[in-house]
């Protein structure tokens, strides 16, 4: 009779299990596209809220809230309000939250003053795709006790996405760092669309930057309600919503500092307890509106100019 011998069907199995093993991977790509593309969409987004944000108010919302103690804001250049100030910490990300659809949200939220909740709540706890990266995917909440979480299962809804404050070494996030070096978020602030000297086109407004899924905070993410209370041994809450650009190599995309930007996608350090999730650039959302894929491997000075809003620098090609 006809049929197969033994050492044909072993070669028939071995060509299927090539193919799969070649498909796999375009599979693999396909979907990590599709999911940059939501990124970007995300992105884009958040661009046109707070370009709407500006038109109603006249100034991009502050990176968050920070009060002190007596219930006053914390002043431009006072103490560092990431440890000293305990109270406050609506983010920028709560303040746009008309310009996506969510006035409802914002209106049960009521951020007046100083009244950011010290533990999550039903409505901190409120997941919105738009701030969340599909390739960021260690659960909807954030859980790390230094951003407000319990630890363990229960936080504030997570968040991909940070603003951009600048730079400046050892800044406090409160503009208390050199004009040409502070960027459109930071404590208390309230930039314009004329303060970006440099340019629209040529400031960074938001970066990515990607949770661990621990509370060790080996790369600490973001919440778009705001930041958490503070306390002397606990600064881990001032990142929650804003991050630093520096010429130093820990501060780079996909620096080894966990609170530097770090892209979502893709490369190495996919795995929770990750300290590094190279092999890919991240996205930025630039102050135009426009969306920027920018390389791990572009030229350090350059992307600390773009993360500052007014240093008077010419930017070559971006990278």
């Amino acid at each position: 009779r006809d049929g197969f011998t033994l050492v044909e069907l072993l070669v028939v199995i071995a060509i299927i299990g090539i193919l799969i093993g070649m498909l796999l991977p375009a599979v693999q790509q396909v979907r990590e596209a599709a999911r940059r593309t939501k990124c970007m969409n995300n992105l884009k987004q958040i661009g046109l809220a707070l370009h709407n944000h500006h038109d109603a108010l006249l100034y991009f919302p502050p990176g968050a809230l920070a009060y002190l103690n007596n219930g006053t804001l914390v002043a431009q250049g006072g103490s560092e309000p990431g440890r000293t100030s305990v109270t406050g910490g609506w983010g920028w990300g709560t303040f746009i939250l008309p310009f996506l659809e969510q006035k409802a949200l914002l209106d049960q939220l009521a951020p007046q003053g100083p009244n950011f909740p010290p533990a999550p709540t039903p409505l901190t706890r409120t997941v919105l795709s738009v701030y969340q990266c599909p390739s960021d995917a260690f659960g909807e909440l954030h859980t790390a006790t230094a951003l407000g979480g319990d630890g363990v299962s229960d936080g504030h809804a997570r968040s991909s996405y940070v603003g951009v404050c600048g730079s400046g070494n050892g800044a406090n996030y409160n503009q208390d760092q050199q004009p040409h070096q502070r960027g459109v978020f930071g404590y208390n602030t309230r930039s314009r669309i004329a303060s970006m000297s440099d340019g629209s086109s040529n400031t960074m407004m938001v970066v990515e930057r990607f949770w661990d899924g621990l509370d060790s905070e080996k790369r600490r993410g973001a919440v778009w309600g705001g930041r958490a209370p503070g306390g002397a041994n606990d600064s881990g809450n001032k990142y929650s919503t804003i991050a630093r650009v520096e010429n130093v190599a820990n501060w780079l995309i996909n620096g080894s500092n966990n609170n530097a930007a770090a892209s979502t996608h893709g490369g190495v350090g996919q795995s929770a307890g990750s300290t590094i999730r190279g092999g890919f650039g991240l996205h930025a959302l630039q102050g135009d509106g426009s969306v920027r894929l920018l390389s791990e491997n572009m030229d350090g000075l350059t992307w600390q100019l773009l993360g500052q809003m007014a240093d008077g620098q010419v930017l070559g090609e971006i990278q």
